[in-house]
């Protein structure tokens, strides 16, 4: 039985165009990152004007991001 441990950071970005979003997750980010320097990328994307929806929409507000600790405990594996 084996587990493993994935860490992601999840930011969410808002059109307010249509109000759909888009969420980007990066594996492993570096630890001790800080909200400010979240705030700061996610403000850079914003302004880069490249980031779109999948309904076509131009993304244009920073919404929420998160840091993101999944576990996966194997129960069997019954195929190797």
């Amino acid at each position: 039985m084996a587990t493993t441990t994935t860490k992601y950071l999840s930011m969410k970005f808002i059109a307010s165009s249509d109000g759909s979003t888009k969420i980007i997750r990066l594996a492993d980010p570096k630890d001790g990152l800080t909200s400010q320097e979240v705030q700061n990328l996610m403000n850079a994307v914003v302004s880069s004007h490249l980031l779109y929806t999948s309904k076509g929409a131009l993304v244009d507000t920073v919404d929420s991001a998160n840091i993101i600790d999944r576990n996966n405990n194997e129960l069997f594996n019954l195929v190797q």
